[in-house]
């Protein structure tokens, strides 16, 4: 439905894109007009001045489909497998004559399995999956407002606010959380791993200094303690992994690890995402004439979610299912900055044009010449420090789990950039990454940004450390952009007329024409890698196209 506001100058509009689902968009539009005075002055004659703004309400797919179709698919419900066993070998291998068949019993049937069996056949930690009943087709509210004004040389400037966002987006997560808080376990870790420090020995009560254990007395076998994988796992300060070795081993004892210990993981498609775009965007603009053709526009945005939204399945599980809000952050794929412009120059000879239209010789030798040149220029992508390791949630949860510093955002930003040395690139600084000004590792450096556990010494200018048991650090996620993104591409044109119909195109395109190098650090620099803070990769350099075709 369309309306015009009598002598106002608005012209207004309402209508349903897709009348089978509730999609509405209104916008409004006025152009104000002033004879002379102020308003002339500021908003210019009739015409000239266009304020506009939208709203729109979208019910989006989002995976809709894909997302419950991933958690079906991997629920194959209720199922215990039996297997038929050789007599001869003890196993379900059948190696014998045709005639001299061995007698093989019949597996036992189970009508009534049980999720605790599923769990037992899958390892101890078999997924359920499931699908809220109650999910929601995801709803995105669209709204802008600007002004659009002519301004001379036949160019408009339109400057707006564009925002989106939405509260019910899907995601996956686990319901079943490893739990080491609520048991006492990560208590009785703590003090495990401080007798294993301090004497080598976890288990080395009543010895002076020693701790009384009062969980792992209740593990199968004491929890093991004196094997060489569960004292790394203590020396590591990984309590999450810990547990989770003990459930998938069936060492649990009478210490409950899981909320549902007849499950692994419990993953559920929820509504459980959301985000926030707000963004100031403007814009410089002149349609093609003479042969010159001009646009550029600018955006500043930020988008805020708790959601990653890039993957297909949206399993997007969270670091702390009791702690929702460590999830929130910028999108992966924000970009605080981002510039783009375009620029055509068509040569004023041969046909068709101000001089030498009717020279056949000037319009193949300098007629049909034309340049276009796109421009980009941008913020790199959002950049996390991780520690992701199994502290607070075991390590298959922990990818996103930022490290722990003692800097301020601003000392932080600071120490980041381009550094180059004659043994690499680096995005931080070396200096704190343990290296010499070259580049080079210093005298017991291996690459890593830590020193090693939560509590061994640092080395000199170390800035990142590991988290401690049970904890996670309050360092916000996508805290650095990368370095900044530059780019422009050429294309150079040239048209040679063939009679009246037809014309012959002769293209160059160069793509990354000045061969800008753009360095691409990883999104997410794990402190314990050993080529923390290292730049391995670079955009694209310069590829150079040529073509031909016939128009008629």
């Amino acid at each position: 439905h369309q309306f015009v506001g009598g002598n106002t100058g608005i012209v207004g509009q309402v209508y349903f894109p897709d009348k089978d689902n509730f999609a509405p968009v209104i916008g409004l539009a006025w152009s104000p007009s002033f004879d002379s005075g102020i308003g002339n002055w500021l908003f210019g004659n009739e015409n000239e001045t266009v304020f506009r703004a939208g709203y729109r309400i979208s019910y989006i797919n989002d995976e809709l489909i894909r997302a419950p179709d991933n958690a079906v698919g991997g629920n194959q419900g209720l199922r215990v497998v039996a297997n038929a066993i050789n007599p001869n070998t003890n196993t379900t291998a059948l190696n014998a004559r045709i005639d001299n068949l061995p007698t093989i019993a019949t597996p036992a049937f189970n009508p009534n399995p049980t999720f605790l069996q599923n769990n037992l056949s899958a390892g101890r930690f078999g997924t359920v999956f499931a699908v809220d009943p109650y999910l929601e087709s995801p709803l995105v509210q669209e709204y802008s407002f600007g002004i659009q004004r002519a301004m001379p040389f036949d160019t408009v400037l339109e400057v707006r606010y564009v925002g989106t966002q939405s509260s019910n987006l899907l995601r996956g997560v686990d319901f079943n959380q490893v739990d080491i808080r609520n048991n006492g376990f990560l208590d009785d870790f703590n003090r495990a791993r401080a007798n294993y420090v301090l004497t080598g020995n976890p288990q080395c009560f009543p010895a002076p200094g020693c701790q009384e254990l009062t969980v792992f007395p209740n593990l199968v076998a004491g929890g093991l303690l004196n094997n060489s994988t569960v004292r790394g796992q203590l020396l590591n300060g990984i309590p999450a992994d810990l547990a989770i070795l003990y459930q998938t081993n069936g060492l649990a004892g009478n210490v409950q690890l899981l909320p549902n210990p007849n499950a692994g993981p419990v993953d559920v498609v929820i509504n459980g995402s959301y985000f926030r775009y707000d963004s100031l965007q403007a814009e410089l603009r002149r349609d093609y004439k003479n042969g010159i053709l001009i646009g550029a526009n600018y955006t500043y945005s930020k988008n805020i979610t708790n959601g990653v939204g890039t993957a297909q399945a949206r399993f997007e599980p969270y670091l702390d299912f009791y702690n929702q809000g460590l999830e929130r952050a910028r999108a992966d794929f924000d970009q605080t900055h981002k510039i783009n412009a375009i620029a055509g120059y068509q040569l004023p000879f041969g046909k068709g044009q101000r001089w030498f239209s009717d020279n056949a010789v000037a319009d193949f030798i300098i007629g049909g010449w034309e340049m276009t040149g796109i421009f980009q220029l941008g913020s790199g992508a959002p950049i996390t420090i991780t520690d992701a390791r199994g502290t607070l949630n075991r390590a298959g949860r922990s990818g996103r789990q930022t490290a722990v510093t003692n800097l301020t955002a601003d000392e932080l930003q600071a120490l980041t950039g381009v550094f180059v040395t004659p043994t690499g690139i680096f995005f931080l600084n070396p200096s704190v990454l343990g290296r010499n000004p070259d580049g080079t590792l210093q005298v017991g450096r291996d690459g890593r940004g830590v020193s090693g556990n939560f509590d061994v010494a640092p080395f000199a200018g170390q800035v990142f450390f590991r988290n401690a048991p049970g904890t996670s650090s309050a360092m916000s996620r996508a805290m650095f952009n990368g370095p900044t993104y530059k780019n422009l591409d050429l294309t150079l044109i040239k048209r040679f007329n063939i009679g009246e119909k037809a014309s012959v195109r002769v293209q160059a395109d160069l793509f990354n024409a000045l061969n800008s190098v753009n360095f691409v650090p990883s999104q997410f620099l794990d402190v314990n890698s050993v080529n923390f803070g290292k730049i391995t990769s670079t955009t694209s350099p310069r590829i150079v196209q040529f073509g031909a075709r016939i128009e008629f």
